[in-house]
């Protein structure tokens, strides 16, 4: 048994959610990434020192996230669809798939309602309490109505989601209570840490403007790289 919970977490370990996605690999399986730096002689890529000289083209990458982070193109001669062609001096690193997560598609649904709710219970005292202070129903009273808060199986957005319920104002979902607006977590760090803690992610990859065949990757942890012997462009 203790073998089957071992392997089963391995398994939840080593999902690989970007299979899908055509990326330049090397014979091992290994995702090979491509950054174009200003500074000479790289041989690590460090988060904490990128963010201390972010360059125009990053700072509005910045505005929905603070969290140091350094940004890779995933194929030679790929341009920023913001700028254009970036000059530097390329550099390539190389990750397994599975280290990446894709945050636009949320495959693991790690910025859902439901994640939300378990994270401000877990980091908001007030919105712990009254989540505490909830009744639980099980679909089959004939009358809440009475009942100030509850957790419903019978609400649409996912089972489990706590709703207050007022006469007049009708239900509202907790974790949507303009009370709790300042609080919520940024959906990006929060994602990040699920998909660090469950999946042993250390980066996001997304598309670029929306843009498949554009596909970018900002990594949180520091990875050893090494300079190209060619141009990137």
């Amino acid at each position: 048994m203790k073998l089957i919970i071992e392997n089963f977490r391995r398994f939840l370990t080593e999902q690989n959610f970007i299979s899908e996605i055509p990326l330049e690999q090397d014979e091992d399986g290994n995702i090979i990434l491509y950054h174009v730096s200003g500074a000479e002689d790289i041989e690590e890529l460090d988060p904490d020192i990128a963010a201390k000289n972010l360059q125009n083209y990053t700072t509005v990458e910045y505005r929905t996230w603070d969290r140091p982070r350094v940004f890779y193109f995933t194929r030679l001669g790929q341009v920023d669809t913001g700028i254009g062609e970036i000059q530097g001096i390329p550099y390539r690193v190389k990750l397994r798939p599975e280290q990446l997560y894709p945050i636009m598609k949320d495959p693991a649904g790690l910025s859902s309602l439901i994640e939300q709710q378990k994270w401000m219970e877990e980091n908001i005292p007030e919105f712990a309490e009254e989540l505490q202070t909830a009744q639980k129903c099980t679909g089959e009273e004939k009358d809440v109505s009475k009942w100030s808060k509850h957790i419903c199986n019978k609400v649409s957005d996912s089972f489990g989601l706590a709703y207050t319920e007022d006469r007049f104002a009708g239900k509202r979902l907790m974790v949507n209570n303009p009370k709790y607006h300042h609080l919520k977590p940024n959906t990006y760090e929060m994602v990040a840490n699920l998909a660090e803690e469950r999946y042993n992610s250390i980066g996001f990859i997304y598309p670029q403007s929306g843009e498949e065949e554009n596909q970018i990757v900002a990594l949180w942890r520091k990875v050893p790289a090494e300079k190209l012997d060619k141009d990137f462009y």
